[in-house]
């Protein structure tokens, strides 16, 4: 029986020559600085796993590499970003990777796959506090936000869980130019609803064929 491989793929795995030989072939796409099979989508859970792979036990994905997790477009932020509520947790650090150590709470961190990740909301908040606030960050904020459905709203709750941080309304100011409206939102919410219960119709509906990568 042939051995399944990874759903992420690293030169632990395959000598890096024949993963980018395999690349050229069309079998394989980048994930970062992992590889993944064409069979399979680019999705949060391949890119949190090649995160993970990278920034090492113990540590959680936050700011542009979060942000990249949750769907923000564009290859993967190198070197990546993390953060750790206290050094004795890290078991060891991927090469070159940025870590800080902050307060944050553990509902604030989601485990996608065995990778802790920021959540989508804490995500945008750290974009936005950032001191050096770039096109690059708005438009990931405003991805992850749009994707994932975060609102300035539950932003703005996130952000005054810390109490009075500097710069504050600049923050704010940041959100409510990338986060979704709370109103779009429920409209969205309500539209999956009446999806999932749609009305029935006497005519019979006619099946599309699947679609395949």
């Amino acid at each position: 029986m042939t051995e399944r491989l990874p759903l992420v793929l690293t030169k632990a795995h395959l000598p890096e020559t024949e993963l980018r030989a395999a690349a050229l072939d069309g079998q394989v796409y980048a994930v970062g600085d992992s590889w993944r099979s064409v069979a399979e989508i680019d999705d949060h859970v391949g890119r949190a796993i090649a995160v993970g792979l990278a920034l090492g036990a113990g540590v959680v994905a936050a700011e542009r590499t979060a942000a990249w997790v949750w769907g923000a477009r564009g290859p993967a932020p190198l070197p990546h970003s993390g953060l750790v509520a206290s050094p004795a947790r890290v078991k060891h650090r991927g090469r070159g990777s940025v870590i800080r150590q902050v307060v944050i709470d553990d509902d604030e961190i989601v485990v996608v796959h065995g990778v802790a990740v920021t959540t989508p909301a804490r995500t945008v908040v750290d974009l936005a506090r950032r001191e050096n606030w770039t096109p690059q960050d708005e438009a990931a904020a405003r991805d992850v936000s749009t994707q994932q459905g975060v609102t300035s709203t539950a932003a703005v709750a996130v952000l005054d869980r810390r109490g009075r941080l500097p710069h504050r309304a600049r923050t704010v100011d940041r959100l409510d130019v990338v986060c979704a409206a709370d109103r779009l939102v429920q409209v969205k919410d309500e539209s999956s609803r009446d999806n999932a219960h749609p009305p029935r119709r006497a005519r019979p509906t006619v099946t599309q064929p699947a679609l395949t990568r």
